[in-house]
């Protein structure tokens, strides 16, 4: 395998253990934050897959834009702050700009 392939491919784990992580968070000790953030279950694992394939892409920032337009501007809002809530993600250096924490296990 290339240093390409091998690159693709650990982006692609590190991906996906922190859409598990965020999903597995918001099943348990995130729940009740979840709540006071007024954010679904549903709601999270959708941000979490949308953001999963902007981490899979190698990009480092993810801007609230690139986040499919099937939710509103205030679901997107309430889910952000959540996740910066339980530390999953940090804001950029734009307003619109989020950073997810990925933690390589």
């Amino acid at each position: 395998m290339s240093g390409h392939g091998r690159r693709e491919e650990a982006l692609r784990a590190d991906a996906a253990a922190w859409r598990n992580r965020v999903v597995d968070d918001a099943w348990g000790e995130g729940r009740e934050t979840a709540r006071a953030h007024h954010v679904s279950i549903d709601l999270i694992v959708w941000g979490a897959v949308q953001i999963e394939a902007a981490i899979a892409a190698g990009e480092v920032e993810v801007s609230r834009a690139d986040l499919a337009a099937d939710r509103s501007t205030r679901q997107k809002s309430r889910l952000l702050r959540y996740l910066e809530a339980r530390g999953h993600i940090r804001r950029g250096p734009g307003r619109d700009l989020i950073r997810p924490i990925v933690r390589n296990t």
